[in-house]
């Protein structure tokens, strides 16, 4: 049995649960166990970041930090079998555009994966892939990165997150009448009327952040043509 251990970057059980299911369903074995630890970590940007170098900049902030305090934690316990082999941060964002001379909010959210390419890791790679780990274990650590898709937000809400200074989630509490929306079904949840909910946005692009994992030989091997 290979034990895969993922360090995440929040305490929000919608994030927790996306990665569970993405490395679940990315590791589909019998032979392969998901081990998930929650670290409550800073984006080191802005509560309500804007445009994709910021979110994408605090969804990396967040893997590396849950990555390093995962680290601490096994070696404070004196267990380094209990090292993470990949750590993830998530953050969401909104796009301000301007088209046909009105503004416009688009939520999205990003993906950052860090992870070591030792054989654990590359383990649900894809079966034509010839890429080995040098010596069967590198240490050396690498990155994944995706953006969901973008959703245009109503006029309530970007008038709230524009004009008022509030956090999408917060503005979603006050137009919805919910209370700590973003730790439910989110405002893709409630806008699509459940059919796509928080965790189930953010459960593809995880898949797509894994995909250097996936196809190592095209990512990690300097050889590859």
């Amino acid at each position: 049995m290979t034990t895969v251990r993922v360090a995440v970057g929040s305490g929000n059980p919608c994030k927790i649960e996306a990665v569970r299911r993405a490395f679940d369903q990315m590791f589909s074995s019998d032979d392969v166990k998901i081990v998930i630890s929650s670290h409550s970590v800073p984006s080191g940007v802005a509560d309500q970041p804007f445009g994709d170098k910021e979110t994408r900049e605090g969804a990396k902030n967040r893997a590396l930090a849950a990555y390093n305090a995962a680290c601490s934690e096994a070696a404070e316990n004196n267990c380094l079998e209990d090292m993470p082999d990949f750590a993830v941060g998530l953050e969401g964002g909104l796009d301000k555009v301007v088209f046909e001379k009105h503004e416009e909010l688009w939520c999205m959210a990003w993906m950052a994966i860090i992870g070591n390419n030792i054989t654990t890791c590359t383990s649900a790679k894809a079966e034509d892939d010839e890429y080995c780990a040098v010596n069967g274990e590198s240490k050396s650590l690498s990155w994944g990165y995706a953006k969901t898709g973008s959703f245009l937000l109503p006029p309530a809400l970007c008038d709230l997150v524009l004009n008022k200074n509030m956090e999408l989630g917060h503005a979603d509490d006050v137009v919805f009448r919910r209370v700590n929306s973003k730790h439910g079904s989110g405002t893709v949840g409630v806008l699509t009327k459940g059919e796509i909910d928080r965790t189930e946005y953010y459960v593809h692009a995880l898949k797509l952040a894994l995909i250097p994992w996936i196809r190592p030989q095209l990512y990690f091997d300097s050889s590859a043509s």
